[in-house]
Order: structure tokens, then sequence, then C-alpha cells
């Protein structure tokens, strides 16, 4: 029997892998059943709406009723604890829990476990937790008969976000508080319950739950302990094994509830500060478009400037390199950056697709006075881009498509980790909104950074401009905070209009249209937007010496380009 220790940390493991979406490729690799992300069965579709409803728990806009808050609230049990551990507040899925062979609970008092031992251990946890304004201890809590334990957490009160209400915290009359939470997915309780101290785990896989613990990848993992891959392989399907994860569709579900729970902690990164503050970019403003929806953005420059349509790439806010208000306005130009439906401030479409995006940005032009207008796009904005200027016709004067990634299957993507699992997003769009759902609420300038180096893995330029540019992390995390504000709608409604516009048809495009492209791009193949754009693409520049990063190098020729 393996030490208890262990068992901890295969369930930390997979804790930490479960808040790390970036992780879930090599681990779904591992099992055997179907593709990287097989069709979900109705239950699995039940179980990640459930989890999806977590998320959206803290991470709601400000304006969502308060019913849909209370039904929320309903599926977490949470009860709030002094400092000495004496209960000042419960709610009542947490009555229940306790009910089914735990206990009960008393306000003013310390939790009434039936078994002995569940006191002991929840006086262990308090005192490890004391000091650690962050921190979070898991909890196994036994229960008589064959049902098995129950996990929870327990947390700083403060760390609760959302769920317990001002009013009862307050309760513990400004002593430091602590909250207990159990998870409410009762698929999470079967995971947990199967991470015992009886499944034999061997040192080899103890060492290796270490090192996936420790952030490394499978690869990274098998050179560190010196065996081959598929020995890393092997041994984390043993794991899986014995923690009952036996499908590619029972780790996504297992992996997407962790994550959705682990929201519910607040993580010790740095958060974000508005970009307003961190970068001198100008206010949001927003108009109201013709079916009451609310469309987000930003104008730089001379209010009479020669205007220019920009469109953030696919996780992007109309947040722009900081510099650009200075720099429009010296070149004269009139910048506006929408944030397309359901990005950042913008009320999300009920049907997005890249016609639906031009006809807000129709209407933006309207409102705004624009009689001719440049259109500028990064990344994934491009195929929006495009099909604006097919609606502004003769108002367009020219297209330019910067690192553009068109609305074509990705095949012959090579190693890039990134690129490959987008594809797998995109060939599987039922896993999409908990994904990002996921994403908004683990986002941190730590991840950031983490995904940039690993997306430059395969472009020592870029990886160069990373590392002279340490701001760059700071930008693309505000950005992408800007992004996922209010919700994940728009991100995921556009990777389904990306594979939905396979089929997009570019001859009503009359508008002159111009590629920049860096040399070293890995993320977006060159070839790719080429063979989307046919005879559409006038002249078409790959620049040396940079890949990804293009427009962030670039950026100020960018704007001379559109002055000139």
């Amino acid at each position: 029997m393996p030490a208890p220790q262990d068992a901890s940390l295969v369930i930390e493991t997979m804790y930490q892998v479960a808040a790390d979406p970036e992780a879930w490729e090599q681990l779904i690799d591992v099992l055997e059943e179907g593709g990287p992300f097989e069709e979900p069965t109705p239950e699995i579709i039940r179980d990640l709406a459930r989890s999806e409803d977590i998320a959206r728990l803290v991470g709601r806009s400000d304006d969502e009723g308060a019913g849909s808050l209370r039904r929320a609230r309903s599926h977490i049990g949470w009860v709030l604890l002094s400092g000495r551990g004496k209960i000042t507040a419960a709610n009542a899925a947490a009555h229940a829990v306790m009910g089914e062979g735990l206990g009960r609970l008393e306000i003013g008092r310390t939790p009434l476990f039936l078994d002995p031992d569940n006191t002991d251990a929840l006086n262990r946890a308090l005192h490890q937790i004391c000091g650690q304004p962050f921190g979070q201890v898991i909890l196994k809590l036994e229960r008589d008969g064959e049902e098995g334990p129950r996990f929870a957490y327990l947390i700083p009160s403060r760390a609760l976000p959302g769920v317990a209400d001002v009013a009862l915290i307050e309760l513990a009359g400004g002593d430091e508080g602590y909250a207990l939470v159990f998870p409410a997915v009762a698929e999470t309780g079967r995971l947990w319950t199967s991470v015992t101290e009886s499944f034999g785990l061997t040192p080899a896989e103890v060492r290796l739950a270490k090192k996936l613990r420790d952030g490394r990848s499978l690869q990274e993992a098998a050179d560190d302990l010196s065996v081959s891959i598929n020995t890393v392989r092997n041994q984390l399907r043993a794991v899986f094994d014995k923690m009952g994860l036996k499908r590619q569709s029972d780790l996504v579900r297992a992996l997407t509830e962790l994550s959705a729970l682990s929201n519910l902690i607040s993580s010790h990164d740095p958060v974000f500060e508005p970009a307003q503050r961190i970068l001198d970019a100008p206010k949001i403003r927003q108009v109201v478009l013709s079916d009451g929806r609310r469309l987000a953005y930003r104008e730089y420059g001379d209010p009479k400037g020669r205007a220019v349509l920009s469109f953030h790439e696919g996780l992007g806010s109309s947040l722009l390199p900081p510099g650009t208000e200075r720099t429009a306005w010296k070149l004269g130009l009139r910048i506006v950056c929408a944030e397309r439906p359901g990005f950042g401030q913008s009320d999300p479409h009920p049907d997005y697709s890249f016609d639906g995006v031009a006809g807000d940005m129709v209407e933006l032009c309207d409102q705004l006075g624009f009689d001719q207008v440049r259109i500028g796009a990064l990344l994934s904005g491009a195929p929006s881009a495009i099909q604006t200027a097919i609606r502004l016709g003769s108002r367009a004067v020219h297209v330019h498509i910067y690192s553009g990634r068109p609305p074509r299957a990705l095949e012959g993507t090579g190693r890039n980790v990134l690129t490959q699992f987008r594809r797998r997003l995109e060939d599987n769009p039922w896993v999409l909104e908990t994904f990002f759902a996921i994403l908004r609420l683990r986002l941190s300038p730590v991840m950031v950074e983490r995904i940039l180096r690993r997306s430059s893995t395969h472009s020592p330029a870029d990886m160069a401009y990373l590392e002279s540019h340490p701001e760059t992390v700071s930008f693309i995390a505000a950005y992408i905070g800007e992004a996922l504000a209010r919700s994940s709608r728009g991100p995921a409604d556009e990777v389904r209009a990306f594979r939905r516009g396979r089929n997009m048809a570019l001859a009503d495009l009359r508008t002159p249209l111009t590629v920049w492209h860096g040399e070293q791009d890995r993320l977006a193949p060159l070839p790719h937007l080429l063979a989307f754009l046919g005879d559409k693409a006038k002249a078409v520049h790959v620049v040396p010496a940079i890949g990804h990063f293009l427009a962030l190098k670039h950026w100020d020729d960018i704007l001379k380009e559109a002055a000139a």
C-alpha cells in the first residue's frame, strides 16, 4: 500500500492539470478510445453544462439576474468558518452533503462530524492554511459504510467570490474566515473517491506524477526521468486505470469538472489591471445596433483623420498596442477597432457568422459616418474583415491582412502543439464552451507567458522578440483579459464559424487586398492563407526575421502603410 502522501500527490497533480487546458491534449492522447475528442454522450453534455454553470457563477457579469445567480449558488456546498473553526453560515447544499453520512452543521459550533477523525482532519487543515491568503487544502472526509469518503476544499473566505453573500461573511465579526467548499458534481466526487491510499501507485508512477504536477509535458518528463516517451505514456495510462478513467470521455469530463471547481479558488497570480491604466488606452465606446445589441469599440487618433477599421485577433479586444493613440494622431489616422459579437463588451450574436459580423461593422461605419474606410485585420480577424469589405463594396478602399488565418481545415500543421490543438477544437465544437470558460477564469500573466513561449518554439525570431520585449506579455494578457471580460461566448462562437465557413467564397471581393506575413510564422502557415485567397491577393509581403509577432514588431510601419 503506498504512502498517503503519494495519493495526495496524484490528487494535486490532477487538480493542477485540470487547471491548465493546454495539458489536456497530451493526456487525452494517452487513452486509447477514439480520436482526441470523441463525440460526447448525453451524460457528458449534461455534466459539462453543470460545470459551465459553476464557471458562469464566478464569472458572471454584474447585470445578470439575481434569480439565475441564486440557482447557480445552489449547485455548490459551502460552509463559512471563523478563524476558530466555528460555523458562521452555510447553504442548503452543504447541509445536504453533511447529511449524507458525514454529520450535521449548527451555526456557532464547529462541524459535528460522525467520525472524529474528520474533526482532526479539519483542525489540521485550519492550522495548515493559516496565514496563506490564497492557499487551499484538500480534505478527505470519511463516511461509514461503502459510500466512500467525500472530498472538500478549505480556502480563505475572501477567495470564494460570488458564492457566499457579503452579509453572511460579515457575520464572522471581522475575524479571518475560511470556507469549506464541497464539489457539486457527482462525477468529481467519484474521481476523488477512486484516488485513495489503496490504488497501488508504483514508485515510477509517483515520480511521473511529480513531474506533471510541476508543469512538465510528457516528453519533458520522459527526458527528466531518462526513460522513453512510450514508457511515460504506459505509466500514465496505468495511473488513469487505477483512477477509473478508461476512456477519453471520462478524462475530459473529469478535468472539466475539476477545473470548474478550481475556478472558485482565487489564484495568487497577479490580477489584470484595467487597460486604460497600464497602457493609456482610450475608453471603450458603444453603439446600439438595429437589433438592439451593443457593439463596443475604441477610437484612436484624429477624429477627423483618415478612417481605418481594425479587426482584432481571435482572443483579442479593441485594445491596440501601446503608442497607437499618439502615432495615429501624428499620421492623421482615425483608427476604430470594434469588439466582435461576444468579445469584450460587445453583446453576443444569436447566430454568429462572418457575414453577421460584417453586417455589424457596416452598421458601425454608417453610424460613424465613414464614406471610405481602409481595413486591417490580424490573425483570425481576417475572414470577418474580408466579408466586411465585400459588404461595404466601393466604400472599402483597401484590405491589409497580417498573419491571417483562413477558415480552412488546418492540414499539415507540423509539430506546433497550439496549432494542432486549435485544429482539434475546431473539429470537436462540443468542447468549446467549456474550454474557453475554463481559460477565461484561469487566465493569468504567468499562463500567457507560458503560452507565448510554447508558441514561439519553432520561431527563433519570435523567441528573441519576446526576450527583448518582456512588456509583450502584459499587453497580450491585457487584451485577452478584456476579450473574455464578460463571457467566453465570442471566441467559442468564432471557432465554430471557422468550421462552418470552410466553404466561404471570395468571388464578390472587389477591394484590393495585401498580405503581410512573418517568414517564421508556424502558427498561421502562409500557404493555407494564399490557397484560400486565390487570385485576390494583389501583393504578398513576407517579412524576414519575425514570425507570429509580425504585427507587434512592425506596428508603427503598419500604421504608416495605412496612412500612405
